[in-house]
């Protein structure tokens, strides 16, 4: 998989204590993504699904005790994604650096430009 010039980190960051990933782009620019944003944004496909289907139905259930989303380990997935596993949560979710640039929240209007 090959990751698009301006979408390859030069440095990336997990704060916990800031409870953020913070990315720095070749392309130039910074993303900042909280940890509650990218569990919310998990790219598996379970997360994918239940995503999906609470668009589709308002009404939810919640069974699960909610809270802040808590890293419990991340890794380099070859030159072009990050895997993340949340504590209490998700260990399925690879973060490819395409999909990040495309979810980053402080530039969800201009998603796709300079690709």
């Amino acid at each position: 998989m090959t990751t698009a010039e301006g979408h390859r980190p030069v440095d990336l960051t997990m704060d916990k204590t800031a409870r953020e990933l913070r990315i720095e782009w070749a392309g130039g620019g910074k993303s900042v993504y909280g940890f509650d944003y990218l569990a919310a944004m998990c790219p598996c496909a379970n997360c994918r699904e239940k995503r999906a289907e609470m668009e589709n139905n308002p009404l939810r259930v919640v069974s699960d005790e909610l809270g802040p989303a808590e890293l419990g380990d991340a890794s380099m997935v070859g030159r072009y994604a990050l895997s993340i596993t949340w504590q209490a949560g998700c260990a399925s979710g690879i973060y490819s650096f395409d999909y990040l640039r495309s979810i980053d929240p402080g530039n969800l209007g201009e998603a796709g430009e300079g690709s």
